[in-house]
């Protein structure tokens, strides 16, 4: 018997096999493809991993901003402090040079130093004690009875806020006593 695809010819036969070829691999359903619950799984891990760096971004964001509202805060109050420093120190040479009979100038001082105090800023003394470079800065080297390297006198007082040395004190160091 002869075959109709034979009749036709070779190349249609072929045309023929390809197409029944290509119409059952469309109609065969690939083993990658994923159910509609594994696809919307994977949609839903993939939000809630979004969610979690969004939400975590958010935290370390709102973290961030209230370090930099303290750390402006306080360089705010740390620079207003230097300049009110100025005004003590005036009222002190003041207070000295009258020898501190102006009842006035002591009061407004008192006051001062309370204002400066509520802010967290406060003096601490130099006199006496072992020179600190982070704490003092020397002015002078001079010879005296006390220790190699204690603070003979303070020139001018050191102020610190919230423990940080925002003034350093002038200060006079001694050389221990000098053989002569």
């Amino acid at each position: 018997m002869i075959d109709p695809a034979d009749e036709n010819g070779s190349q249609e036969s072929g045309k023929t096999r390809g197409e029944e070829n290509e119409l059952i691999s469309e109609e065969s359903p690939p083993q990658d493809e994923k159910t509609p619950m594994e696809l919307l799984q994977s949609e839903y891990d993939d939000l809630h991993d979004r969610y979690l760096r969004l939400a975590a971004d958010f935290e370390n964001f709102r973290k961030r901003s209230a370090r930099d509202m303290e750390y402006r805060t306080s360089s705010a109050i740390e620079r207003f402090a230097k300049d009110m420093l100025e005004v003590a120190d005036s009222l002190d040479r003041a207070l000295t040079a009258e020898g501190g009979a102006h009842e006035g100038m002591s009061q407004i001082k008192k006051l001062l130093e309370q204002v400066l105090e509520r802010q967290g800023i406060s003096s601490y003394e130099s006199s006496g004690n072992s020179f600190d470079p982070s704490r003092h800065e020397a002015i002078a080297y001079v010879p005296s009875e006390k220790d190699e390297g204690t603070v003979c006198d303070e020139v001018c007082r050191g102020y610190c806020l919230n423990s940080k040395v925002i003034r350093p004190a002038k200060v006079t160091v001694s050389r221990g006593n000098e053989p002569q």
